[in-house]
């Protein structure tokens, strides 16, 4: 005879917590009962680890250019409102290059500059327009997509994120009082779409102007200009490091007690 507690064994067979609880209940309580109550629990309980357990955990280490763990890459800088660079809305579109490929590893792309814009934070410019300006500038938005192929992923899905934070601090060489260099420190952070206790604990990453308008014929092969625009920059993105992790987040034992209040 199938009897209520052989479903209720079925059930907690990997979950010893749940049947200490259920068995504070007696067994001969309907089976109905048993297997709502349980079901409930192992739902709150899982609840932390449910995305991460089926959607896969990134592979968590910290991944480097210098020692071939990461790829470098290209980016453009889209000029979105205004046909000039460190302007609010300008949107930015990264993608790694493999010397040959864009875009087979990772991506990121989408964050725009706030509506700050560039910030002058220093200058040594002389009278003949000589010299550099360095910027702070801050960007909103953003995502990110890694290759599951690569050493982060198990070959099963790609994993994708959103941007948490997003900082380029610039120096902009100039020239009789034209731009001739950009050099750029890029720093940022993100967090896994379906996962949210796995994240880019930060990115690392240097990137050097390549090209802009009245530089001569646009360089191909890099990643598009976004939001329509005709125009912007493009940069060379190299000496990255990234740092993946995931921290588990604990079932509370109380969370048992405060299910079986509501179901007495």
């Amino acid at each position: 005879m199938w009897e209520p507690k052989f479903a209720l064994v079925l059930l907690v067979h990997c979950c010893p917590q749940l049947l200490k609880g259920c068995q504070e209940w007696g067994w001969e309580m309907k089976l109905i009962k048993v297997l709502s109550v349980c079901a409930l629990f192992l739902f709150f309980a899982s609840y932390a680890w449910c995305d991460c357990v089926r959607g896969h955990w990134p592979i968590e280490g910290i991944y480097q250019t210098t020692n071939g763990t990461i790829l470098s890459g290209r980016a453009s800088e889209a000029w979105c409102t205004v046909a000039s660079p460190g302007v609010p809305g300008n949107t930015e579109n990264a993608m790694s290059w493999n010397g040959a490929t864009l875009g087979t590893q990772w991506k990121v792309w989408g964050q725009a500059i706030d509506a700050t814009g560039a910030v002058l934070v220093g200058s040594h410019v002389d009278q003949y327009g000589n010299g550099y300006n360095d910027y702070s500038t801050s960007y909103v938005g953003g995502q990110f997509w890694l290759s599951k192929n690569h050493l982060w992923g198990d070959g099963t899905t790609d994993y994708t994120g959103t941007l948490t934070s997003y900082h380029v601090s610039s120096e902009v060489s100039l020239f009789g009082g034209q731009i001739v260099g950009v050099t750029s420190n890029v720093h940022f952070t993100g967090v896994f779409a379906g996962c949210p206790n796995c994240k880019l604990d930060y990115v690392i990453t240097n990137a050097m102007l390549a090209w802009m308008p009245g530089w001569g014929a646009q360089l191909l092969s890099y990643p598009p200009f976004l939001c329509g625009a005709a125009l912007g920059e493009l940069y060379d993105v190299c000496c990255i490091r990234a740092q993946i992790s995931c921290t588990p987040v604990p079932v509370e034992e109380s969370t048992w007690g405060t299910i079986k209040v509501l179901y007495r």
